[in-house]
């Protein structure tokens, strides 16, 4: 007969308190950069990534693509894959996606693809031709400041959900089932900004 786990009367082997101590550590790293961050590291739903890649304009030919958090790599990997002549680089300051990340890399390759660790804040991103983030409300203020400074005219930024503060979105795509989530597309340069 096989061990009750819930009994408190069945001792932990050393493998089970290991294993227990490793989740709770992973759980404690994203709950802290969570709150740090003001972001937890959601994926991208397929039908909000779908949208995002229709407003990205047919005509565009990126070098450079930035995924600001790019978290789990829900985006980044299909980036790379549907532009295999641009450089895509995601960046991600909570250790376990940025792992898991760079582990699906491994599994995944594509030599176009590079994953960054850290705060996207602290990066140059002015030779982006397009960005791409599903953040929250919180770092889009600052991130609105930034990308004004940082990016040249006609970059296009994508946005899942959360609007950037100040700038008027040059298209919209609501995707009702997600509930009604909304996708922003702006253009830097556009003089509604």
């Amino acid at each position: 007969m096989l061990p009750n786990p819930i009994d408190p009367a069945t001792p932990l082997g050393l493998a089970d308190l290991a294993t227990l101590v490793v989740v709770m550590l992973a759980v404690a790293n994203l709950l802290y950069y969570t709150v740090k961050t003001g972001v937890p590291p959601m994926p991208t739903r397929p039908v909000v990534r779908d949208a995002m890649f229709r407003l990205i304009p047919e005509d565009l030919a990126p070098n450079r693509i930035y995924d600001l958090g790019c978290g789990w790599g829900t985006l980044i990997f299909p980036l790379a894959k549907k532009f295999p002549d641009a450089k895509v680089i995601g960046i991600e300051v909570s250790p376990l996606p940025y792992l898991f990340c760079q582990i699906r890399r491994l599994a995944q390759p594509r030599s176009n693809l590079e994953i960054r660790y850290g705060d996207f804040n602290q990066k140059d991103l002015s030779d982006a031709d397009l960005v791409v983030c599903y953040l929250m409300v919180r770092p889009m203020n600052p991130l609105s400041d930034k990308l004004g400074r940082d990016l040249k005219d006609d970059t296009i930024v994508i946005s899942n959900s959360f609007a950037l503060r100040e700038w008027e979105a040059e298209e919209i795509e609501i995707v009702p089932e997600s509930l009604s989530v909304w996708v922003y597309r702006y253009r830097v340069g556009n003089t509604d900004i």
